[in-house]
């Protein structure tokens, strides 16, 4: 059977800064506004049948009903809306409130970008490009491998995704990091966050199993970090 080719999962990457709360010092001081007491975390994101951001999921399993805030709606200008009954994985800007009825809601303030794709092998006549980054932070959580990586780069195109290059007889799985500068100049370190989906390989990574990361970085070269399972 012929490979899933490499396109089917690479992303082509123009760098964006997630959205954020634009408010000065002195915009504090003159308005009198409390900051609030925001959490940012990797966490999916459910929608309803219509396709309106219902729930926030996080990676120790509690779940809450979401309010969009007043930010979160001049950010997107309306109430934005997704493909319906479907989960995301997004960077998430919330804070937990509780009610007049004692319930916990998750006041939703920004969504930054996550790439999360499930790996597949590249076709015998694909190359792995493997442009240098920085990475950060590497973790498990919540059934993803999850990581923060810093780009070089100004304002062009980056082809980014992740590529399943398990070696024959290895006990477990081994995922690599693609990265193909298409059309940009190395310069500002700009951040990238990163899950990788691990239900698909469920029955690949069992008890006693390693779950293998390799990326290329500037400071240490190519570098392959072991999860035991």
């Amino acid at each position: 059977m012929k490979r899933k080719a490499l396109k089917a999962i690479r992303a082509t990457l123009l760098l964006l800064p997630i959205l954020t709360l634009l408010c000065s010092c002195e915009d504090v001081a003159e308005d009198n506004y409390r900051y609030p007491s925001v959490r940012t975390d990797f966490a999916c994101i459910a929608t309803d049948g219509k396709g309106r951001i219902k729930h926030l999921l996080l990676d120790d399993g509690s779940c809450y009903p979401v309010r969009l805030t007043q930010d979160f709606l001049e950010a997107y200008d309306d109430e934005p809306t997704y493909k319906r009954d479907t989960l995301y994985r997004l960077l998430s800007v919330y804070e937990l409130v509780s009610t007049a009825q004692n319930d916990t809601v998750a006041d939703l303030y920004a969504l930054g970008s996550i790439i999360s794709q499930v790996p597949t092998p590249l076709r015998d006549d694909e190359e792995l490009h493997q442009n240098p980054v920085y990475l950060q932070s590497i973790w498990l959580s919540g059934g993803y491998l999850n990581f923060v990586l810093e780009v070089k780069a100004l304002n062009g195109k980056h082809s980014i995704g992740f590529v399943d290059t398990t070696p024959e007889g290895m006990q477990g799985k081994e995922f690599t990091f693609y990265h193909r500068v298409v059309d940009d100049v190395e310069s500002y370190r700009q951040k990238l966050y990163g899950s990788i989906p691990l239900v698909p390989f469920k029955e690949s990574l069992g008890q006693g199993d390693t779950l293998r990361f390799v990326v290329n970085t500037y400071d240490k070269g190519n570098r392959k970090i072991d999860f035991p399972m």
